[in-house]
């Protein structure tokens, strides 16, 4: 089951970016979505791991929330996404996941500042992606852990320590957590990632919302690049429309207009998404393919 843990994972750190370039600060572009909304799908799978049958493994829930603040105490806005394993004995009895990724972005929806990551599952896990704009750097932090230091004849006494403090000074807003044992901080520096080098940067959770706000006269031919910081890269993704389709739904024949996207570090990976074709342009399907087997992810129901 720790494939289906990176399974799951690498989805979503791969797939989602945000990009809505038109959002003024006083919304007076109409976005398709509104604070609230929330999108729920059941992620499946088909591969070497399942026997080639497919396999439902996890929930997810997808939010927009408004007027948020920035770490500097800005306006700002956020995305978030929880994939959950709890209602899934199989995946359960292997490793199970409670997976939170929240971006914080800035009024405009056009650059990311903050990027949080929680895994409360088996992993116990809690990272941050700092975009920090003015010095146009970016930074990861993670939580402090315990680590085996061994000592002795060919290291066979062996104790557990607290990791020490990485190269970077934790940001202020980053303090706000209780401290551990001896005074030490739950957050530590793990490394500096890309320089900042594009007027607008997103992250991974936002490609779904960025295709819903594209316009509908884009036509086949035309590649719609946005950068995406992932983890400590920014790489470029490439957004394509493809075409309206016909498919079965949770047992209902549903349209979709069909978009591809594609990173230029990965040019022979693919993956897709559904658009409804109504006022809310909602995700109705997005799919690709995993390293053994596929992905493939439904709308089972949205609560505006």
């Amino acid at each position: 089951m720790k494939h289906y843990n990176a399974l799951l994972i690498i989805f979503f750190c791969s797939l989602f970016c945000s990009s809505i370039e038109t959002f003024a600060a006083n919304r007076s572009f109409q976005l398709p979505y509104s604070s609230g909304e929330t999108l729920y799908y059941k992620l499946s799978y088909r591969g070497i791991l399942t026997s080639m049958i497919w396999a439902d493994l996890a929930d997810i829930k997808m939010t927009f929330s408004a007027d948020k603040i920035t770490p500097d105490k800005q306006n700002a806005h956020q995305f978030e996404l929880y994939l959950t394993t709890e209602n899934y004995t199989k995946a359960e009895m292997f490793q199970p996941v409670r997976y939170t990724y929240k971006t914080t972005l800035d009024s405009h929806l056009r650059r990311t500042v903050l990027v949080e990551e929680t895994d409360v599952g088996s992993d116990q896990s809690h990272d941050f992606l700092w975009l920090d704009w003015k010095n146009k750097t970016t930074q990861l932090f993670k939580k402090r852990e315990k680590i085996q230091q061994h000592s002795g004849f060919l290291g066979m006494n062996v104790k557990e320590v607290w990791e020490e403090d990485g190269t970077h000074r934790i940001p202020a807003f980053l303090k706000h957590f209780p401290l551990l044992e001896m005074q030490q901080t739950y957050i530590i520096h793990k490394e500096s990632g890309d320089k900042i080098r594009y007027p607008k940067i997103l992250d991974p959770l936002s490609l779904i919302y960025t295709i819903r706000t594209l316009d509908d006269t884009m036509d086949s031919n035309t590649l719609k690049e946005i950068p995406v910081a992932v983890s400590d890269d920014i790489r470029l993704y490439k957004i394509q429309k493809q075409s309206l389709e016909s498919f079965s739904l949770n047992g209902k024949k549903v349209q979709g207009t069909k978009y591809k996207i594609q990173t230029n570090e990965k040019k022979d990976n693919y993956y897709y998404v559904w658009i409804s074709n109504d006022e809310y342009r909602i995700p109705l399907r997005m799919a690709m393919d995993a390293p053994l087997g596929k992905l493939e992810i439904d709308l089972v129901k949205l609560i505006r």
